[in-house]
């Protein structure tokens, strides 16, 4: 009875020794569970569509041989073709100097300089401080020029957009306007198999159209993939046609513009 007794006394001291570790346990991963670990990352995190912008990104400063100055505004959009995706860019110049040559490291802004100032120069032609010759103009491609024509596929002009200089304007009272202009169109020589050499409309302007009070000048772009014919050092001969319907009301003429460029690009990946 005595030996029964002392197993029973040991069996409970052994489970109450038991119920104890069991607690402990109990408490110490609950503990390691309640505490936070702090890590601090090497870098930031980027969701899978940040790292594919970036990609593209670099695709579009290899293409165009450096990065888009603060001048230009860039939006990135997918083609229907799955290789190809499209570089939108809005590029804008402030009193456009329609003789100096652009001086700017990405090849699709001095595309856009190039057709801002040629634009500029038949606008110009009517009146201004200096005298242009507008019976024929050259769209002027620059020397440095630099497409990587293995990953550029074409490249659209959108929009050309030419208004009075903002500080021009207000110092005349707001009364700069384009109204004097019924018309404006630019057409190019081409050579067409069978029929020989004609000329096809490459931008138009209609007063009728002027939506902006005669404040902006917006052009019609009648061409769609210019990549052929940008090759670096080349003119590209326009000839102008221009209507007028009086002299414009302010003699001294000074204009900022603004293109929308579509480049279509190969995807990296």
């Amino acid at each position: 009875m005595h030996e029964l007794y002392n197993a029973d006394t040991s069996m409970g001291s052994e489970m109450k020794l038991l119920v104890c570790f069991l607690v402990l346990i109990s408490f110490v991963l609950s503990s390691c569970l309640k505490q936070q670990e702090s890590i601090t990352p090497i870098a930031p995190t980027m969701t899978i569509a940040e790292i594919q912008r970036e990609a593209l990104m670099r695709t579009v400063e290899e293409a165009g041989h450096a990065e888009l100055s603060a001048d230009a505004k860039a939006t990135l959009e997918m083609s229907p073709d799955p290789r190809i995706f499209y570089l939108n860019v809005k590029y804008k110049i402030n009193n456009i100097d329609v003789f100096q040559a652009a001086n700017m490291p990405n090849s699709f802004e001095q595309l856009g300089h190039s057709f801002l100032q040629t634009m500029a120069k038949v606008v110009l032609a009517v009146s201004g401080p200096r005298q242009i010759d507008i019976n024929d103009i050259d769209l002027t491609i620059p020397a440095s020029l630099d497409l990587d024509r293995s990953i550029v596929k074409s490249i659209q002009v959108k929009r050309i957009f030419l208004t009075y200089n903002k500080d021009l304007d207000q110092n005349s009272d707001y009364a700069a306007n384009f109204s004097f202009i019924d018309s404006l169109e630019l057409s190019r020589e081409v050579t067409v198999p069978k029929i020989g050499i004609t000329n096809t409309l490459f931008l138009s302007y209609r007063k009728a159209r002027n939506f902006c009070m005669y404040k902006c000048i917006q052009f019609d772009i009648l061409e769609d993939n210019l990549i052929d014919l940008l090759k670096p050092n080349t003119n590209i001969k326009l000839k102008p046609n221009l209507s007028i319907s009086s002299l414009p009301a302010i003699n001294q003429l000074a204009l900022d513009g603004e293109i929308q460029l579509r480049i279509g690009l190969l995807l990296p990946f």
